[in-house]
């Protein structure tokens, strides 16, 4: 079916005959032209397929006709679509349909590039489009700013956040440093907020190289810290009199964008009220980052009680504890004083004043320190007085504070303060280096400003479990912390591998004025791991001096003893010296009841009984003088615990009973058990004549070098005799496959004479190496 498109006008035209030549050359015959013609061809060109379309004058002239249809005008419908605008054409021109209903689509023609209809400017559709456009931007604009949710920090549970420079606007000076200690105080209360120290944010901005000391924590260096440090956002304080009021604002700000997401503000009336608000602030900051109302309510205490209500006491606080955080402890003693003498109550500055005195070795000050603060422990936030109890406890009994240490790091994860020491605790008291470990490395992240002392406790871990590569990597990033450190246990990370070149090296480049007499342990130690005996025998007074040894002279006197002991030396001062030696600790027990250095005391009293012990002749029976023990063998103190159990057992083989003390030895044996323990074990498995097991203990003897050196056992005590027990240990592997084995017998002494060249100068040992060589047959014989 052919669908038509039909347009009609009426008007004048112009026709002509063309000549025969013209329409031989292609021309038309009849050529007709007028404006009638362009008009016409518009309206056919406008018309839908059916449509029958008309200009004005055409349908005048066919709508006076309509009555000569008949019929047909039933079904005949006509339509005015207005009036078009066709190209070519200046004057508009009206169009109409005329149709069958139900046949002709009786619509106005669509536009196109060469008609239009015509109507007004703002009806036109490019012009309803910008309308439309205008319409919906005017209604959006305002929606937005209307229904837009608020600003916000997407802040989870123990995020970070760092605090700014106090902006005091006030002209107060009071207020400059006491202000700005007292909200990070009133923040650090919460276990859902993270505040990090000034201390890490002035490292931080060493990093960004400014000057720390003179670089204000402001909007634009502040958000640098955060965006650096890991920080989801800063707070900037600000204090100011405003109608003769104190007002105290607090401003949120996304380190990202450095806007200010939100601010909370607190007025009062005078100095006095500046704490209160300051409380009312952090309060409903730390709601508004996140943290549930109830628990703020629940866990937060005055600042006036947990600080001072004395601004000058907690400026001076302020000042201590910059001092401390950065190592200048004898500049921080004397202001943590101040800060007591103007409120006897501060507990907090009592705290900070007992953790300078026990940095200082002045542990029984530092105890009378929290005994006083113990007093006032309402005065602390409940972390602060779960700390007070740890610290306490480390004091009095150190593997009893574990557990303490262990809760508080719990539920405060990123209290670096409380990782760090649980880790410390644990080795300084011989419990587990795999959970110590643990816990230093959550102390060592690096929004932790003191993260280069986890790192060097790290390596003292490493250390001890033979770990050496980790170790050296742990103590290169305590000295790239500007950790101040003298490198003991660096230095004793190479000895432990026999390089002791590399060794010496580091622990004199660790020497500092007055700090190498706190290294003679571990040159001790290293020098009898080379076999220079004649240099370390003898290293303290001899017993019986005209006055009462101090602790450092005991400890040095004991180390003197155990080595001539371990190596059978004849003096025959050497048994006087031992009981002398005991009945002092027995005598300093005896007179001392509240001694924070008493397990140290009783430590040295079992020391003295495992060397008598050691050096009875067989079945000789021997008396241990511990009638005044009190702290050995209540489970308070592993180290000690583990001393008690290898006197009772050395006890046990010199009169006879080498089995039970084997028994003793391995029920206390827990995988951190004293070094010397398994010295120990291996004398009670060759005195029960139980050679496999012996050599067993001989080979994990040389294999735990790292273990000798790295434990504390008591104020490091034992370390000499560990390392010397450590090289007896080869010879002690010939002398126990020279029968079996002799290739291992010879590998065993070699080893014995390349790390001790000069032995054959002590009796007892050249007896020994001569009865091994002996059974070899000459093979082994000194080069």
């Amino acid at each position: 079916m052919l669908a038509a498109r039909v347009g009609i006008h009426v008007g004048d035209v112009v026709a002509w005959d063309n000549s025969a030549e013209d329409i031989a050359r292609g021309a038309k015959p009849i050529e007709v032209e007028g404006l009638v013609k362009p008009i016409t061809s518009r309206l056919t060109q406008l018309a839908l397929p059916n449509q029958i379309l008309l200009s004005g004058v055409a349908h005048a002239l066919a709508h006076r006709a309509q009555g000569e249809l008949g019929e047909r005008l039933e079904t005949l419908r006509w339509r005015t679509h207005g009036r078009y605008r066709f190209k070519g054409v200046p004057d508009p021109i009206p169009v109409f349909e005329v149709g069958d209903e139900g046949f002709a689509p009786l619509k106005a023609p669509p536009w196109s590039g060469k008609a239009h209809r015509e109507v007004p400017f703002w009806r036109r559709p490019a012009t309803l489009g910008i309308e439309v456009a205008a319409l919906l931007l005017m209604l959006a604009i305002p929606a937005w700013y209307l229904l837009r949710p608020a600003p916000a920090i997407a802040f989870a549970n123990r995020d970070w956040v760092v605090v700014g420079d106090l902006k005091n606007l006030t002209g107060d000076t009071r207020f400059d440093d006491s202000i700005q200690t007292a909200f990070r105080i009133g923040l650090e209360q919460s276990r859902y907020v993270n505040v990090l120290s000034n201390l890490k944010a002035r490292e931080t901005i060493g990093l960004m190289r400014k000057d720390p000391e003179k670089t204000s924590i402001d909007r634009v260096v502040g958000a640098e810290i955060a965006l650096r440090d890991g920080a989801r956002a800063l707070i900037l304080p600000t204090v100011a009199e405003i109608g003769g009021r104190v007002r105290v604002t607090a401003e949120v700000v996304d380190p990202t964008t450095q806007t200010t997401v939100y601010s909370e503000s607190a007025d009062g009336l005078g100095v006095n009220s500046v704490l209160p608000s300051l409380d009312t602030v952090s309060q409903k900051l730390r709601v508004r980052l996140g943290e549930a109302l109830a628990t703020v309510a629940k866990e937060t205490r005055p600042l006036a009680n947990v600080a001072t209500a004395n601004l000058e006491a907690l400026r001076a606080y302020s000042l201590a504890i910059d001092a401390y955080v950065g190592y200048r402890y004898k500049d921080a003693l004397p202001l943590f004083e101040q800060a007591i003498k103007l409120d006897a109550d501060f507990t907090l500055a009592r705290i900070g004043m007992a953790r300078v005195l026990f940095l200082m070795d002045r542990n029984q000050d530092a105890s009378e320190q929290l005994k006083q603060a113990a007093a006032k422990s309402e005065r602390l936030s409940p972390r602060d007085s779960l700390y007070l109890d740890a610290w306490s406890a480390s004091l009095a009994t150190p593997s009893a504070s574990l557990q303490k240490w262990k809760v508080l790091a719990e539920l405060y994860p990123d209290f670096f303060a409380a990782t760090g020491s649980y880790a410390y605790f644990l080795w300084l008291s011989g419990g587990s280096y795999d959970a110590a470990i643990a816990a230093a490395k959550k102390s060592a992240t690096e929004q932790n400003p003191h993260r280069g002392v986890s790192h060097q406790l790290l390596g003292t871990l490493y250390l001890g479990t033979e770990r050496f590569g980790e170790a050296v990597d742990s103590f290169e990033r305590a000295n790239a912390a500007g950790v101040l450190t003298q490198n003991e246990y660096y230095a004793a990370t190479y000895a432990a591998q026999r390089k002791f070149a590399k060794a010496k090296e580091l622990l004199d480049k660790g020497s500092a004025p007055g700090q190498d007499s706190e290294k003679s342990w571990v040159r001790v130690a290293m020098a009898i791991d080379q076999g220079k005996l004649d240099d370390v025998m003898h290293v303290a007074a001899p017993a019986g001096a005209a006055s009462a040894p101090s602790r450092v002279d005991r400890r040095s006197l004991g180390v003197d003893l155990a080595l001539r002991t371990a190596v059978g030396s004849s003096d025959p001062l050497l048994a006087k010296a031992l009981t002398s030696y005991r009945d002092e600790g027995a005598a300093l027990l005896k007179a001392s009841s509240d001694d924070v250095d008493r397990a140290d005391t009783e430590f040295e009293l079992l020391l003295a009984d495992y060397l008598m012990a050691q050096r009875a002749e067989s079945g000789q029976a021997h008396a241990p003088a511990r009638a005044n023990l009190a702290e050995a063998g209540k489970g308070t103190h592993a180290a000690l615990d583990q001393m008690l159990a290898i006197a009772q057992a050395e006890e046990l083989r010199a009169n006879n009973r080498p089995d039970q003390a084997i028994e003793l030895l391995r029920s206390k044996a827990t995988g951190d058990e004293l070094y010397l323990s398994h010295a120990a074990l291996l004398d009670a498995y060759i005195a029960a004549k139980k050679n496999t097991e012996a050599l067993a203990e001989a080979r994990w003897l040389t294999a735990h070098r790292g273990r000798a050196y790295a434990e504390y056992n008591s104020q490091r005590e034992l370390t000499a005799l560990n390392v010397l027990r450590s090289n007896l240990a080869l010879l002690s592997i010939a002398e126990l496959t020279v029968a079996t084995d002799k290739d291992a017998a010879r590998t065993g002494l070699d080893a014995f004479r390349q790390a001790w060249p000069d032995a054959e100068r002590v009796p007892t040992l050249a007896k020994r190496m001569q009865n091994v060589r002996s059974v070899l047959g000459g093979g082994g014989q000194a080069h």
